[in-house]
């Protein structure tokens, strides 16, 4: 393993991989060795695992939206999970994580030595997208990671039954106010559609009184999970990830809310209760203080990694 990881800032690549270090550590890449990138994003983790396994060693990148990664060749936006690239070396594939096992094995990589998951999402959907991830911008209520699925925000808030929004807001929001926010949701789009992240703040403003930072980013948290389906997916992608991880392979997977590593935490737990896998990590691994003065993105983060035993 290499002492000497590129330094990456955020003015020199526009997004910084949070805990490259610690990844690198716990994924431990050697020379000739397979690897799998599950949220590829823009690359910054894969390019220091490839550095790790060349010249022999093969590198996969998946991602459900390569429209917010890397510049790629013209078309790479629309491309398909049967259509593979190649970018720095590395062999890239769009899709859901979820099936990570079949993407895989279209790449012939049957079995790997370790697979990274990166479940934040990316400045590219706050700041460029215009899908409505953020409260602080006035935009259309979407929230799809990638516009190759149908369901949208706009369709939960103004379609689903108050009962049902109700249970997100409490599940995957942790909000206490859930009950009041989904019943107000309810009685405001009878008049009128919900149709920009400024008209639910109003809606959310009207039964919500005192600080409301932390409601709205709770809100948003709850709709972003609903609508791309996040916790399901991150339980099978974990199941798929071990199917064809090899013996001594590991899994590095790194959460940025509760909700994220409770599944990461009970799916290594129940493995290691197995028999079958070694948690290499006691508890999460957080960033150091440099990283945090360098990448606020990373005062979230929590990095878990397994072992495959057998």
């Amino acid at each position: 393993m290499t002492n000497k990881l590129t330094k990456l800032t955020a003015n020199e690549a526009g997004h910084v991989p949070v805990l490259l270090k610690e990844v690198i550590q716990y994924l431990d890449p050697q020379s000739g060795e397979d690897f799998i990138d599950a949220t590829f994003g823009e690359g910054g983790h894969a390019k220091e695992v490839l550095k790790l396994i060349e010249p022999k060693g093969r590198l996969l990148g998946i991602d459900l939206d390569f429209e917010s990664g890397p510049k790629l060749d013209s078309g790479s936006a629309n491309l398909k999970a049967s259509e593979p690239l190649s970018w720095s070396g590395i062999e890239l594939r769009s899709g859901n994580f979820a099936d990570i096992a079949n993407i895989a094995s279209r790449s012939d990589l049957d079995e790997v030595d370790g697979v990274l998951f990166d479940f934040g999402f990316r400045s590219f959907h706050i700041d460029v997208s215009g899908r409505g991830f953020s409260y602080a911008k006035d935009e259309p209520l979407d929230m799809r990671y990638s516009t190759e699925t149908s369901l949208t925000a706009l369709e939960v808030l103004n379609s689903w039954p108050e009962n049902e929004l109700e249970r997100i807001f409490t599940e995957y929001g942790e909000e206490r106010d859930s009950r009041k926010i989904a019943k107000a949701i309810v009685e405001s789009r009878k008049d009128k559609k919900i149709l920009t992240t400024g008209e639910l703040l109003m809606v959310v403003d009207s039964v919500v009184r005192g600080y409301k930072v932390k409601t709205y980013s709770r809100i948003f948290q709850a709709l972003r999970i609903a609508v791309n389906n996040e916790l399901e997916n991150i339980k099978q992608s974990l199941e798929g990830a071990w199917s064809i991880l090899k013996p001594n392979g590991r899994i590095v997977a790194i959460s940025f809310h509760s909700l994220e590593d409770r599944i990461v935490k009970n799916f290594f737990n129940d493995k290691k209760q197995s028999g079958v896998g070694e948690v290499l990590t006691k508890k999460p691994i957080i960033a150091d203080e440099d990283e945090l003065k360098e990448n606020t993105r990373s005062r979230s983060a929590k990095l878990r990694a397994i072992k495959k035993i057998k």
